[in-house]
């Protein structure tokens, strides 16, 4: 199947306390950097699961770019598409976690991002057409995202759509019906359709909402408490669970959402119904919890159906 990624690209550079986190003063840490963005950091993980992925996006010529580049390319995804932009810098990200490496809160230089537009799809649409199914994320500006999903919808190709964040996510507020897939965490689903999230029937009311909208298939990642999806075609909703994970096998949380991702989109290219993909998301989001890399680095096909074996025998 052949997979096209559109969306961020940037450097993450992270900073870990070694205690718990004191707010107006300096905290002693490690400070490293990495490479990042959602769309990207899917197609890695997509890339070592030998799904041979295309990402759509652009960086800056200078050397964060050029090692973006060239490190997306070594974990097997098609970097053919990335564009190049002199006098621009590549994205950046800076974040702040915790002593249990959970986020305390980021910074995001994506300027650059806005030169993915009309003209750049123009650009590389005889690559992009060739799509079996897409994946979108928020990272773009709102016009662009717009003609994006139109784009494809006129093509028939599949979106699937990572919101990335709570304050992204309403630029797809008129574009729901269009969406083969959403993907949105528990705040951003609650941003979306003003539903509080505090129970199962909060879920429900959720998921009425966005069928309202015309979207097909849903899934809302709750964390600790596991996934909640309904798909329109399979006539069902669904909770999936995690297993307990101990604190201390916890290494760092960032890249978690996007191996979610991922791993759904892995399930789908298999030809699994939804709740087996959602299974696939779940087993690859524990396997980069337990890594200090954004996206692990030892990820292999065989790795991830060995721990689903594990997980849900």
């Amino acid at each position: 199947m052949k997979l096209a990624v559109i969306g961020g690209a940037n450097i993450d550079i992270r900073g870990i306390t070694c205690d718990s986190f004191k707010f107006g003063t300096s905290n002693p840490g490690f400070i490293y950097k990495t490479s990042g963005g959602v769309a990207r950091n899917i197609a890695e993980n997509l890339g070592r699961l030998r799904l041979r992925p295309t990402i759509f996006t652009v960086i800056g010529d200078d050397e964060e770019g050029k090692w973006l580049k060239k490190y997306t390319q070594q974990s097997g995804v098609d970097v053919s598409n990335i564009k190049c932009f002199s006098h621009e810098r590549t994205g950046i990200c800076l974040s702040i976690l915790d002593e249990k490496r959970e986020q305390i809160g980021s910074i995001s230089d994506m300027k650059i991002m806005d030169k993915i537009d009309a003209a750049y799809i123009k650009s590389v649409s005889q690559s992009l057409v060739t799509a079996e199914l897409s994946l979108v994320d928020t990272n773009i500006s709102h016009d662009t995202l717009v003609y994006i999903i139109n784009w494809l919808n006129e093509r028939k190709v599949p979106v699937i759509v990572d919101p990335v964040s709570v304050k992204k996510c309403h630029k797809l507020k008129e574009n729901l019906s269009k969406i083969d897939l959403f993907l949105p965490n528990k705040e951003e689903a609650e941003t979306l359709s003003n539903i509080p999230i505090k129970s199962k029937g909060d879920l429900y009311r959720n998921a009425e909402f966005f069928l309202s909208k015309g979207l097909k298939k849903l899934v809302i990642t709750l964390g600790k408490e596991g996934v909640f999806a309904f798909s329109e075609s399979e006539e069902n909703f669904l909770f999936l669970r995690p297993p307990p994970i101990p604190p201390t096998r916890i290494k760092d949380s960032t890249g978690a959402g996007d191996a979610f991702a991922a791993g759904v989109i892995y399930g789908i290219s298999k030809g699994q119904r939804l709740l087996e993909a959602c299974k696939y998301g779940m087993v690859l989001s524990i396997i980069t919890l337990e890594r200090e890399e954004t996206v692990a680095p030892d990820l292999t096909p065989e790795l991830l159906e060995e721990k689903k074996k594990e997980i849900f025998h």
